[in-house]
């Protein structure tokens, strides 16, 4: 548990933290300058000046901070944040020990040892080393927490075993090769009517219709995230080993597309699945590949021939050979074959970047929220959502034996009350 005297340095340091940010955001505005590297030659000891009772760790965070906040909004405006924001600490700054269940955190008045909550399958990560945190102040709670990244470096081994395409879609949330369907039209009513209100909303303009668009806002991203959380947890607790996916990077940045797509797609959370899909397939000691998304919904699953006549809206008939089949599960067994094709390339041993200078072994990386307060925690396992509702048709799927090495990244929520 925290004492006061602790929770109030904490709080002196979250406050001395954004004077740091503020001075490096004003200064990286006036000069249109957001590089780390810039700001680092140009304010770091006038900002070690403004801010002396902030250590060079801290300093050196709110400057790379400053310039992250100053990209995000491409330098129009001087970025701002709260007093009591979040900070993040270097490894140096902020350590977890997993073994004794307490932590060590700079603060402006010297180092705080405090313990924290640790559950049982959080002690595996005891040999783990802390390579980043995040302190967040809890205003109501009056608590703080903590966001541990942690990382272990692991070799890299080959995955044996099946591959599933999947298709992701507007009309069809995903659609995989073995004939099961995940239809969006709830997703899709449900969106409508958060931009119907939303419209409204915007159209009123007074304070109290600012202030539901805020709660709605934040409604409808929950929503999104249950549903991927649903629909990635279905996947991948197939017999499947190895999941494809098409590479959809800057779909949305397509010239042909009209102004009404483009804005669909905006609101397409497309990498959020597969971000889900991704570190639950890890955890199951499965694997996920990204295959080239060109011609996949032209291309014939049964003799191999691309057409763009063949695609009429939902509906796929091969001009060539007259097979037909759902346009969405037609592009899933393609995707499937191009995933046998990049799983069985052998894997490359490369050293990462977040590892050690010529080390060749994949570093696995774990996001951890730990509680440092009176309260007690409540584990919310992601992984393991209870609402596993979904349109399945059975079928036959693609399969095939293949060795690919496991994605290496891998998020964990353990949220408090």
């Amino acid at each position: 548990m925290l004492t006061e005297e602790q929770k109030g340095s904490l709080l002196r340091t979250m406050e001395a933290y954004t004077r740091a940010f503020d001075h490096a955001a004003r200064w990286g505005f006036e000069h249109q300058k957001c590089g780390k590297l810039e700001l680092q030659y140009a304010i770091y000891y006038e900002m070690r000046r403004a801010v002396p009772e902030l250590g060079a760790g801290l300093i050196q965070s709110a400057k790379d901070t400053a310039c992250e906040a100053l990209r995000q909004c491409k330098m129009r405006t001087v970025p701002r944040r709260k007093p009591r924001s979040a900070v993040r600490f270097p490894w140096k700054e902020a350590k977890v020990y997993f073994g004794s269940g307490t932590i060590s955190i700079y603060s402006v008045d010297g180092r705080i040892h405090a313990p924290v909550v640790l559950y049982e399958h959080l002690k595996k990560y005891a040999e783990w080393r802390c390579k980043l945190s995040v302190l967040i102040w809890d205003r109501i709670g009056r608590q703080f927490y903590i966001s541990v990244v942690v990382e272990n470096k692991t070799p890299i081994e080959p995955v044996k075993g099946n591959v599933l395409g999947i298709d992701r879609g507007l009309n069809n949330v995903a659609v995989c090769s073995n004939n099961m369907f995940f239809d969006s039209s709830r997703i899709n009513a449900t969106r409508g009517r958060y931009a119907k209100n939303k419209q409204e909303l915007q159209a009123k303009g007074t304070r109290s219709a600012i202030r539901r668009l805020r709660k709605q806002s934040g409604r409808e991203r929950r929503f999104m995230t249950c549903e991927n959380h649903r629909i990635s947890k279905i996947i991948a607790n197939t017999e499947f080993a190895v999941f494809a996916l098409e590479d959809l990077a800057g779909i949305n940045k397509c010239r042909w597309l009209d102004r009404r797509t483009k804005g669909k797609l905006r609101s397409w959370a497309y990498h959020q699945l597969e971000n889900f899909l991704r570190y639950k397939a890890e955890g199951l000691g499965k694997a996920v590949v990204h295959v080239d998304p060109t011609c996949t919904s032209q291309w014939c699953s049964r003799c191999g021939w691309i057409d763009k006549k063949s695609r009429k809206g939902s509906i796929f008939h091969c001009v060539r050979c007259g097979f037909q089949l759902n346009a969405d599960l037609n592009a899933s067994r393609i995707i499937a074959r191009l995933g046998m094709s990049e799983a069985s390339r052998l894997p490359i041993y490369q050293p990462h970047a977040a590892g050690d200078e010529g080390d060749v072994s994949g570093v696995r990386s774990k996001c951890l929220s730990l509680a440092a307060s009176l309260r007690s925690p409540r584990v919310v396992d992601t992984p393991s959502l209870n609402r596993e509702q979904g349109s399945l048709r059975a079928g036959q799927g693609c399969d095939s034996s293949l060795e690919d090495p496991p994605d290496q990244q891998k998020i964990f929520n353990i949220r408090p009350y």
